[in-house]
């Protein structure tokens, strides 16, 4: 029993010597550097270069399956007459298809079938949307439920507008550092908050075919970056 004490006496030189080696980090570490923190921003007006045009087409029968019948042969013609016309198939899609019941002024007996039908269509000519939207009338469709102009091919645009952002933002943060007395110092941390497109024309829901104008207008394209910068 006479090595117990002398194994107690190892264990506390153990804790003792990582006392004495963890200190010397301790006092290393010195106050945490300043820091400023800014938001640069820009933006740009872009032409838009693609559309998409959502038609619709209505049809209503006393006949469920007969208003269906009508319904569809109508899309058909405009989806075959859009092909005719170089679009592809893969730019068009249907996006609803609705069927409901139409009752009498009392609300209890059953009358007509109305059945929509949605085709929304991608088209990178935007000489196209006024011709698209003509042939469809002129086929049986009845509505345009959206048109909308984006911009699907600006990556050279939005790494650009980035470049402007960090500027405008490292101006900021100059500035701040001037005022508080300081110089800034090196780039601590970018965090890009993303691209925030916004559509100037977008046509609401359930227009005539006959009662818009089409304007491309375009589009704002923005960007914006979160900076962080050393002071010296």
């Amino acid at each position: 029993m006479k090595y117990k004490p002398l194994k107690g006496l190892v264990v506390a030189a153990m804790l003792a010597s990582s006392l004495v080696l963890s200190a010397p980090q301790s006092l290393a570490a010195g106050p945490e550097p300043s820091v400023v923190t800014v938001t640069g921003y820009a933006q740009q007006e872009v032409a838009p270069d693609t559309a998409y045009v959502t038609i619709g087409t209505t049809s209503t029968d006393a006949d469920a399956q007969q208003a269906r019948t009508k319904n569809n042969l109508a899309m058909n013609e405009v989806t075959n007459a859009l092909k005719a016309m170089g679009i592809p198939a893969e730019n068009m899609k249907t996006t609803g298809f609705y069927m409901s019941p139409n009752y009498d002024m009392k609300g209890q007996k059953v009358t007509s079938y109305t059945v929509s039908n949605n085709l929304e269509v991608k088209l990178t000519d935007l000489t196209m949307v006024s011709q698209v939207i003509n042939k469809a009338g002129s086929l049986g469709a009845n509505q345009i439920n959206n048109v909308r102009f984006t911009n699907e091919h600006a990556d050279q645009i939005k790494e650009n507008l980035i470049k402007e952002a960090v500027h405008n933002g490292q101006r900021a943060a100059q500035a701040a550092a001037e005022a508080a007395g300081s110089q800034l110092g090196a780039v601590k941390e970018i965090n890009i908050s993303g691209t925030s497109p916004s559509y100037n024309r977008v046509y609401a829901a359930g227009m005539s075919l006959r009662a818009v104008k089409m304007e491309a207008g375009t589009n704002t394209l923005s960007q914006s970056v979160n900076l962080t910068y050393y002071l010296q």
